[in-house]
C-alpha cells in the first residue's frame, strides 16, 4: 500500500499535524521493532516506559524502512531521511494502520474479545471447542498460542513467520495479546485459511496500549476483575479502567463496518455489574439472581466433572463438563452466554460441554499412579490463588500442599497476598522459583513470606525442580498437591538464560521415577495403581 493510503484510514483527530507527505512511497512492511526493519517498511517510533522510539530512527532506516510515525510534533522534527507523521497517539494509528494493511481481517471473520483477570484462557478453549462441535472453525488465542482442531497451529510467530529474534522473544514474552500488527496479520491469514471464528483472550495490556483498535468484534466479555499488574497499571483503579475499554466502542476504535457489539456481563463481578447498570446496548447478563439474562439455577462442582442448570429465555437446560472445580460454574456460565450470542441454540451448547476436552495448565491433573493428587495450574494471583486452593480442597480428603513462587519484574505487591491466601487455604506450603527474570530469587520468596500468617508451616526449596520433588516426597495417601503459577509454560526465564521446564512433564518425570508404571490389565488397559485412583 502506498502511505498516503495507510495515512488516510486513520481519523483526522489522531493526527498532530495533518500528514501531507510530499514523497509517497510504497509501504511493504509494519514495524514497531528497529532491529527487524526491512525494506520498505513504515516504522512506529513509539515511546516507552524506559525509553522512546525516536532513539532508534537511524537503525530503522539503516534496516530500509522508509518511513516513519512519531508521537508529538517536536520543534526540531528529526532527520530520517523519509516521510515523518506526526500523531497524537501513535499506538492508536499503528493499530488502525495495521486493520488497513492486512485488509480489516476482522470485517471478514467474527472476532470474540474476552478480558478479565482470571478464566480468560479457559473461556476462550471453552467456546472454541463447542464452535467446533457446531460445525464451525474456529481457534482461540491467547496465553497459550492459538489452538485450533489443526494442531499445528500453535504459536502467534507459526503464522507471521516472524524473524527468529523476534519469534524468541515473543516466546519468552508469552504475551496474551500481540502488537497489532503481529495480531491482524495472524488474523488475516487464519481468515484466508477459512478459518470462522477467533475467540481471543484482551489483556488489560492490550487495551492500555491499543493494540486491539479498530477491530470489528461480534461479542465482548468479562470473567471477573482483581488486581493484577499493578506494576504498570499503578493502581486497581487503572488496571480497570483497562478493562473497561473493551466495552466502550469509543475507547475500542470501533471498526469502519462493526455492527451492533454484543456484551457479556459476569454480576458476579463488581464491574460487571456495574456495566450492566449502565449499558443499556446488545448483552447477555449472566448470574445467579432473577436480573440474569443467563441465569444458573443449580450448580454442582463434583470430583471429577461440573455440572450446571441455567434458565434461558423461560427454558432451562443443563450442561456437563469434564472440568474440575467450584470457580468452573462462572468459566461454563461465561462461555455459555457467549455462545449463545453467537447464535448456538441451547441444545448446540450441550452437546459441545460433553465433549470438552482440559484446558492445558488450567487445573490439570496429572495421573501417573502415585496415591495422591497432582494439579497443575496457572494460577498467579492472589485471587486466582485462592480460588485454586479452595477448589482442591473440596476433592482432598488428606493435606492440601502448595507449590509456588512470583514472578519476577512483574508487579511486586501481590507476593505477600499471596502468600496470605496460600497461609490461610493450605496445610503445607513449598515457596520456590516462578520466572525470576533479572531478581533474585531469594528475595522474591521473602517477599512472599512476608504474607504467611506466622504459624504456618512451610518451606523454601529455590529450585522449581527440586521444590517439586520434595512436594512428592512429603505427600501421602489423600493429599493434594497444588502446582501453581506458571501452567502449561514450557520455559524458565532467569536474568541470563532461558530454559526448558513444563510444571507439567517434571511432575510426571519425577512420579515415574517414584511410581514407575506397572503392566496394564490386559482387559481394562489400566495398570493396578491407576484403577485405584
Amino acid at each position: 500500500m502506498k502511505l498516503a493510503d495507510l495515512s488516510s484510514v486513520v481519523p483526522a483527530a489522531l493526527w498532530e499535524v495533518s500528514p501531507e507527505p510530499a514523497v509517497n512511497p510504497e509501504i511493504s512492511g509494519l514495524c514497531w521493532d528497529s532491529r527487524r526493519a526491512g525494506p520498505g517498511d513504515l516504522f512506529f517510533a513509539l515511546p516507552g516506559l524506559r525509553t522512546d522510539g525516536l532513539r532508534f530512527l537511524p537503525q530503522a532506516a539503516e534496516g530500509g524502512a522508509v518511513a516513519v510515525v512519531i508521537e508529538g510534533n517536536p520543534e526540531t522534527p528529526p532527520d530520517f531521511g523519509g516521510p515523518v507523521l506526526s500523531a497524537r497517539n501513535a499506538r492508536a494509528v499503528m493499530s488502525l494502520m495495521a486493520c488497513a494493511y492486512h485488509g480489516d481481517p476482522t470485517g471478514k471473520l467474527r472476532l470474540v474479545g474476552i478480558t478479565g483477570t482470571d478464566g480468560k484462557t479457559t473461556c476462550c478453549w471453552i467456546v472454541r471447542q463447542i464452535l467446533s462441535a457446531a460445525g464451525r472453525r474456529a481457534v482461540a488465542a491467547g496465553t497459550l498460542g492459538l489452538r485450533g482442531d489443526d494442531e499445528a497451529v500453535q504459536s502467534w510467530d507459526d503464522l507471521c513467520k516472524l524473524p527468529a529474534a523476534e519469534a524468541e522473544a515473543y516466546r519468552r514474552w508469552q504475551p496474551t495479546t500481540p502488537e497489532a500488527p503481529v495480531f491482524q496479520e495472524v488474523l488475516a491469514s487464519l481468515q484466508r485459511q477459512g478459518i470462522d471464528d477467533v475467540v481471543a483472550e484482551i489483556s488489560s495490556h492490550a487495551l492500555s496500549q491499543y493494540r486491539v483498535y479498530g477491530s470489528q468484534f461480534s461479542v465482548v466479555a468479562l470473567t471477573h476483575v482483581a488486581a493484577d499488574h499493578l506494576d504498570y497499571h499503578r493502581n486497581p483503579a487503572g488496571y480497570r479502567a483497562a478493562k473497561e475499554r473493551l466495552f466502550d466502542a469509543e475507547a475500542r476504535g470501533r471498526g469502519p463496518g462493526e455492527g451492533p457489539v454484543l456484551a457479556v456481563l459476569n454480576l458476579a463481578d463488581d464491574l460487571g455489574r456495574e456495566l450492566a447498570a449502565r449499558d443499556t446496548g446488545s448483552r447477555i447478563v449472566v448470574g445467579d439472581t432473577t436480573g440474569a439474562d443467563l441465569r444458573v439455577v443449580e450448580s454442582e462442582a463434583a470430583p471429577d466433572r461440573t455440572r450446571v442448570t441455567f434458565s434461558w429465555k423461560r427454558k432451562k437446560f443443563t450442561v456437563e463438563a469434564d472440568l474440575v472445580g467450584s470457580f468452573q460454574v462462572e468459566n461454563l456460565a461465561i462461555s455459555t452466554a457467549v455462545c449463545l450470542g453467537l447464535g448456538l441454540k441451547p441444545a448446540e451448547v450441550v452437546k459441545g460441554m460433553r465433549a470438552l476436552g482440559p484446558v492445558p495448565g488450567r487445573f490439570e491433573t496429572i495421573r501417573c499412579g502415585q496415591p495422591f493428587t497432582v494439579v497443575v495450574d496457572y494460577a498467579h494471583t492472589a485471587d486466582a490463588l485462592d480460588h485454586v486452593l479452595q477448589a482442591a480442597r473440596a476433592i482432598t480428603s488428606g493435606r492440601l500442599i502448595a507449590v509456588f513462587g512470583c514472578g519476577g519484574d512483574r508487579d511486586a505487591t501481590k507476593r505477600p497476598d499471596m502468600g496470605a491466601v496460600a497461609g490461610r487455604r493450605a496445610d503445607e506450603i513449598i515457596l520456590t522459583t516462578d520466572n525470576p527474570r533479572s531478581e533474585r530469587p531469594e528475595a522474591i520468596i521473602v517477599a512472599i513470606e512476608d504474607g504467611l500468617p506466622g504459624c504456618v508451616s512451610h518451606t523454601a526449596v529455590v529450585d522449581r525442580r527440586a521444590a517439586i520433588a520434595h512436594a512428592f516426597d512429603f505427600a501421602r495417601d489423600g493429599d493434594t498437591v497444588v502446582i501453581a503459577g506458571r501452567g502449561a509454560e514450557t520455559t524458565q526465564v532467569f536474568q541470563d538464560r532461558t530454559t526448558p521446564f513444563d510444571d507439567r512433564d517434571v511432575a510426571r518425570e519425577l512420579l515415574a521415577q517414584r511410581w514407575p508404571a506397572e503392566e496394564s490389565d490386559p482387559e481394562s488397559g489400566q495398570s493396578e495403581q491407576e484403577s485405584r485412583l
